[in-house]
């Protein structure tokens, strides 16, 4: 029945299933819901400080998050109004609260870096060293690959922290998370710019203000302490001319 309806009416069926392969693509590009917090509960460690962490970064984001409520409240009603499935609006919804927290946890680990940081400078290299055992680095500070050591490897000094490090650390976070963000705006503003097919026109442009408020998000959390290096400096003016660009061609008022 589905292929004889496809015969009959060519047209409606080659933009459904092309939209049908649009969402799979997407699904299949993304990662699960859940995957991001889940690198933030792996050790006890982690766990006892879930709360804190996204408490502290709540508090260090409320006035960000106040500027962006009109936004985010325009999002949510282009969400409710998308022909897309609910099944799928819920996982988009999801994303967006797990972004959210992700974001929460992230600052609130930095100032936690940053107050053991200090507070190791003032300790003994002991018991800098024991407090290094019992507090593990954040998961946005751990790398994705642990590097074997050689087995004849001479021992290596004990690693003191210090402010310095603290700071080369948080560029390199927000570093990332701007290309990052930068680099989906422009993969969402491509497919606007690349679609044929009028059925997805509202899919892509939805994807593509999410895009625009996620990397909004990246330059808004950029910390006073790092936004004079130069690194910053240049990824976030990048970021803003992109920014600008997308706003004039697609969401003027």
């Amino acid at each position: 029945m589905q292929l004889t309806r496809c015969l009959s009416t060519s047209k409606p069926c080659a933009r459904s299933v092309s939209r049908k392969l649009l969402i799979v693509r997407a699904q299949l590009d993304s990662p699960a819901v859940g995957s991001k917090v889940e690198r933030w509960l792996k050790t006890p460690f982690d766990i006892l400080a879930f709360g804190p962490r996204a408490g502290a970064g709540a508090l260090l984001s409320a006035p960000e998050r106040l500027q962006t409520l009109q936004s985010d409240f325009e999002k949510a009603l282009e969400l409710l109004q998308d022909p897309r499935p609910i099944e799928e609006k819920q996982t988009v919804l999801l994303k967006e609260v797990e972004e959210t927290l992700v974001g929460f946890l992230e600052k609130g680990a930095t100032v936690e870096s940053d107050v053991l940081a200090n507070v190791k400078t003032l300790l003994p290299p002991e018991a800098a060293n024991l407090l290094n055992e019992f507090i593990p680095e954040p998961p946005n500070k751990q790398p994705d690959v642990v590097p074997v050591e050689a087995v004849d490897a001479a021992p290596q000094p004990p690693v003191t922290y210090y402010q310095a490090d603290v700071m080369a650390n948080q560029v390199a976070s927000e570093m990332t998370e701007i290309k990052k963000a930068v680099s989906g705006l422009k993969t969402a503003l491509d497919a606007v710019r690349q679609n044929t097919e009028v059925a997805n026109t509202n899919i892509l442009r939805l994807n593509l203000r999410e895009a625009r408020d996620q990397l909004a998000r990246r330059v808004a959390e950029v910390s006073a302490s790092t936004e004079s290096d130069p690194s910053i400096a240049a990824a976030t003016r990048e970021a803003k001319i992109l920014l600008e660009e997308v706003d004039s061609s697609f969401f003027a008022s």
